[in-house]
């Protein structure tokens, strides 16, 4: 039972790792509607102008109506081609959800759509330059300037282009060389509409407004389209093409999208899309009419910034409580993360036959005494629904439990820590872990957790990105402090609610000197990676000594960051209670 100072600093300290993660998602919406707001407000800026300039509305007969006009054609337009974009986005994350590569044309338009944002924070610099120059001092104002040119214009494109190139045949990527391929041909039309004449910019337009309009009215064109751009990319490269019957393509999730409106509205997809682009241009239009054309701008780009936005925030929201949380999706995306088999209950029956004491021997597991049955039968004695368990294949000793309620948490214990600990040092290791569910650490943490897992799946979308990458390790670096913050405070509670459901804290104290002393011989690589994985180890990894700085270094990642209080402490706190 924790003494009342002690629950106290602990309150304290959730409240100011609430806070900041609060103020952190907050602020990462703000910059991601800026990224987004910018190049929709250019391109409507640019369009308006465009049509305006046309003769046909530049004759006097049509003066009047000309920008409104204008107006509502953009939107019309615009429509068609922001719906490109969230079906991309949509088709690479239901194929990576079912393992299957994405076409083409979804992976091109991401990437063209992540070319846009460098654009886009280049504009946002640029329009911010003149407030900064009248309240910055002049060294400091070039500094940033000389800084940002830097990385924006030279450090920053040059590197990307680098790492899309080298990564695009990682697993984990979905980029493919025909997506490459189609993003080139984007920027050579870009070229030609500003060296030549600007109706080649329409061909981007065109095929944008195609895209969307084809996948409902010939599918099998537009999934033809895909296949011969992927085998014409196959033939440049020299390299097998993406076989089309494995793919998954934005026809199918359009197929998807219909469905579901079918069910929800009860009404004809084709309807219901009709009679909203209608409103929606006929508004446009009617606004275009009452105040300036500056105004409808501005408003249509943060509208349509608001909900491309809050559909993805609240997608992630719902996503978050319904099991398959952001820390979860996280490990699936890097590693394999597999339910239990037969395999794992195998590996249980030889950690319990390596234990070798008379009080182990009548504990032998079999098939219907497997993980599931331990964690089963430790869950009922602190009345809690037993969580699901998924295998980590990850050699790190790892051990946590993710979930905002105990009926829906999961239990993940990696390969590296059932194969290191004996059957009671496994028990206690999972009892420590249900322990944490039933303090609400699990719910705590995985809230506190989101961001930083949020921003490594963007990285992970986007690949390199010199906008993307340094937001994402802003969110990280001060996700990490505020989970240390509050998960230091929790482990010792932790420990002690294991002691109370196994009654043995020899067996915890044991485990956490086997897991201690087996991180100790692992080669190095495997404990530099600082990924989630390692953040929720059930014991930190060992300090490696560096020649520069070490204690400095040591203080920042033991006392700053770390996760967790000395196991050494631990052990001897175990002990002095056996």
């Amino acid at each position: 039972m924790m003494s009342l100072p002690t629950r106290a600093g602990l309150f304290v300290r959730t409240v100011i790792a609430g806070v900041s993660c609060l103020f952190l998602s907050s602020g990462v919406v703000v910059a991601v509607l800026l990224l987004i707001g910018v190049p929709i407000y250019a391109g409507a800026h640019y369009g308006v102008e465009v049509v305006s300039s046309l003769a046909i509305l530049s004759d006097s007969d049509f003066r009047l109506a000309a920008e409104p006009l204008a107006v509502a054609l953009v939107v019309a337009v615009g429509m068609p081609c922001l719906a490109a974009v969230e079906l991309s986005l949509r088709t690479v994350r239901t194929a990576r959800e079912r393992s299957a590569p994405a076409g083409a044309l979804a992976q091109g338009i991401i990437e063209l759509a992540s070319y846009v944002l460098l654009l886009s924070s280049l504009l946002i610099v640029l329009s911010t330059l003149p407030f900064l120059r009248s309240v910055l001092p002049a060294p400091l104002f070039g500094l940033l300037v000389l800084l940002g040119f830097f990385y924006l214009l030279m450090a920053g494109y040059l590197w990307a282009a680098h790492e899309w190139i080298r990564s695009k045949d990682d697993v984990n990527d979905e980029r493919t060389t025909g997506g490459n391929w189609l993003v080139i041909g984007i920027f050579i039309v870009g070229y030609l509409s500003m060296a030549y004449w600007v109706g080649f910019a329409l061909l981007v337009v065109a095929a944008l407004v195609w895209l969307v309009f084809g996948s409902i009215i010939v599918p099998n064109h537009v999934d033809g389209v895909r296949d011969a751009i992927e085998r014409r990319a196959a033939e440049i490269t020299e390299e097998e093409p993406v076989d089309p019957a494995a793919a998954y393509g934005i026809t199918d999730e359009v197929k998807w999208v219909r469905t579901r409106l079918e069910q929800t509205t009860d009404l004809r997809p084709t309807i219901l899309v009709t009679v909203t682009g209608i409103v929606i241009v006929g508004a446009s239009y009617w606004a275009a009419t009452l105040v300036s054309v500056e105004t409808v701008v501005v408003s249509v780009a943060a509208v349509s910034a608001v909900v491309f936005v809050g559909i993805h925030v609240g997608a992630t929201i719902r996503t978050e409580f319904t099991g398959n949380n952001a820390v979860l999706r996280d490990l699936e995306d890097r590693f394999d993360l597999e339910a239990l088999t037969v395999t794992d209950i195998e590996s249980v029956d030889q950690i319990d036959g390596t234990a070798g004491s008379t009080s182990d021997s009548d504990r032998k597991v079999d098939v219907n005494a497997s993980l599931e049955s331990i964690v089963t039968r430790l869950a009922g004695q602190v009345d809690l629904p037993p969580p699901e368990i998924r295998v980590l294949e990850h050699g790190t000793p790892v051990a946590l439990t993710v979930g905002y309620r105990p009926a829906v948490s999961t239990l993940v214990l990696s390969r590296g820590l059932i194969e290191t600990l004996e059957y009671h040092e496994l028990e206690a290791a999972i009892a420590h872990e249900l322990a944490h569910a039933a303090n609400r650490d699990a719910a705590v943490l995985t809230a506190l957790s989101a961001p930083s897992a949020v921003a490594r799946l963007a990285r992970s979308r986007y690949g390199y990105n010199p906008v993307v990458e340094p937001l994402a390790m802003l969110v990280g670096t001060i996700s990490r402090w505020y989970v240390a913050l509050v998960s230091r405070g929790r482990e010792y509670a932790a420990d002690d609610g294991a002691v109370a459901i196994t009654g043995d804290p020899a067996a915890l104290a044991s485990a956490l000197e086997s897991l201690d002393a087996d991180l100790e011989r692992r080669p190095s690589t495997d404990l530099r990676e600082r990924d989630t994985a390692t953040a929720f180890a059930i014991v930190p990894p060992p300090w490696e000594k560096h020649p520069f700085f070490d204690r400095t270094r040591r203080f920042i990642a033991r006392r700053v960051f770390g996760t967790h209080p000395p196991t050494e402490k631990r052990i001897d706190r175990l002990r002095a209670r056996v």
